[in-house]
């Protein structure tokens, strides 16, 4: 029997033991953080864990290609699953191939996007994101930017695709048999003959998603139904290739296809007949190259303004800009090329004037002909059509873009694809104002930049001269 002293005693080693158990239990309940990226758009390279919630991303070239270049290395997003709730956790980002500093963005559910905080980022001395977040939910996304996937297209689509002004077609398929979409946007009651011809397309490089918010804007904006969108399809024809390189957006690239081309750098055009590409260029590049070569031969209006929009890892306070072509009369450029030049300027000035001219970049004082020998979009424009087409390229970018002090959102770029459709059609009815280059402020000699010293962008492959 045993002795009534000893009972207290016995009591609190057994419910010890037991409060030992049930913790030992809890414990082992708990999974482990896991990161992944095995969905549409997904990337990131090695992943090492160096506590419980501390890890180490870092980037990887696209297809694990060791010989593209450091600056191709850029886009990232990938799953948390069971994220602390109670602590924060701590993530290091590193083997950027940019140096500037970003906020990323994340999703509990893939549908709602937060920027982080610039409280919540930092950056340190050898260019690696620094993220300290105490997360909501136990299952997190975080990206980069703000993903847009080609299901994410796919979606936006079936939401108009009974509307009178919009024809749907595929236009060809990609090198792994995806289809490429080509958005016809009109009044197709009222005949084409006196109509302008408009040729846009977007997703060249994967990774830069803001063109897509860009063209949900516009084509939002062009098939409302408003008075000043019906006048605009009256007297406009808009084609669209929404996403260019689907391959490369599905398998998380964020410049080249699944085979590392990069799609924008060959528009390979028979010397000899220039208004034929080579065999070897890729799929991607003569489905739209088909379509442009027809609406030029159709008997319809030729085309007369062609935009390739892409967006540019750029410092934080660097907003929207273009690369015009050539120069002026006066500094030694032909009519041909100064009238292109015009035309670009003219078309810029039409943009400023409903997005604001503190919006965009000054733009350069000539752009330079070396574009002409080369084998980009715009090369393939001129050496056939010459200043007929106003062909350039539009680079939007992922910072504060001109909003400082918050960071551009998807509603801005958005909103940035309706006053794309209001240049366009002041650009056409002459009211740019000036085809003259306009000096405007340039965002470094204000003292807003957050890292003056890395302004502006200068990356070998980021420029069109």
């Amino acid at each position: 029997m045993t002795s009534n002293i000893l009972k207290p005693f016995l009591i609190l080693i057994f419910v010890g033991a037991l409060i030992g158990s049930c913790s030992k239990k809890s414990v082992e309940e708990i999974p482990e953080t896991e990161i992944s990226s095995n969905f549409e758009s997904g990337s990131i390279g090695e992943v090492t864990k160096e506590s419980d919630h501390k890890w180490v991303l870092a980037l990887k070239n696209d297809n694990d290609n060791p010989d593209l270049p450091e600056r191709w290395r850029n886009w990232w997003y990938v799953r948390m699953d069971h994220v602390s709730q109670s602590v924060p956790t701590e993530i290091r980002i590193k083997n950027r191939g940019w140096p500037y500093y970003y906020t990323p963005v994340y999703s509990y559910d893939q549908e709602n996007w937060f920027r982080f905080t610039e409280e919540e980022v930092t950056q340190n001395e050898d260019n690696e994101l620094l993220i300290n977040k105490k997360f909501e939910h136990l299952r997190v996304w975080i990206a980069r930017f703000y993903p847009y996937t080609f299901s994410h297209l796919e979606i936006f689509i079936e939401e108009w695709n009974t509307h009178p002004s919009l024809k749907i077609q595929t236009a060809g398929k990609t090198q792994e048999n995806r289809i490429i979409y080509l958005l016809t946007i009109s009044d197709f009651d009222v005949d084409i003959e006196n109509k302008k011809r408009v040729i846009m397309h977007a997703r060249t490089h994967p990774a830069e998603t803001p063109p897509s918010f860009l063209l949900e804007g516009m084509i939002d904006f062009l098939l409302s139904g408003s008075s000043e969108a019906k006048e605009i399809l009256k007297t406009h024809e808009f084609s669209i290739f929404p996403m260019q390189n689907v391959d490369g957006v599905i398998s998380g690239n964020y410049r080249s296809t699944p085979l590392s081309e990069n799609l924008e750098v060959m528009w390979y055009y028979d010397t000899d007949n220039p208004v034929n590409l080579k065999p070897e260029a890729p799929q991607e590049v003569s489905v739209i190259h088909q379509y442009a070569k027809e609406l030029m031969s159709d008997g319809g209006p030729p085309v007369s303004l062609a935009l390739n929009l892409h967006a540019s890892n750029s410092e934080p306070d660097i907003r929207t800009f273009f690369y015009p072509h050539f120069g002026t009369l006066e500094q030694g450029y032909s009519e041909a090329e100064a009238s292109l030049w015009g035309k670009q300027i003219a078309f810029i000035n039409s943009l400023a004037m409903h997005l604001g001219s503190d919006m965009i970049e000054p733009t350069t004082e000539e752009g330079g002909s070396s574009f002409a020998s080369k084998t980009y979009p715009e090369s393939w424009w001129w050496v056939n059509y010459q200043d007929q087409v106003m062909a350039m390229t539009m680079e939007q970018t992922y910072g504060r873009a001109g909003y400082a002090p918050y960071w551009v959102q998807p509603d801005d770029m958005r909103a940035m694809g309706v006053h794309v459709a209001l240049g366009i059609r002041d650009y056409f009815n002459g009211k740019s104002g000036s085809n003259e280059f306009i000096k405007w402020a340039n965002t470094a000699s204000e003292g807003i930049l957050k890292y003056p010293h890395l302004y502006p962008p200068r990356a070998k492959d980021e420029l069109k001269e």
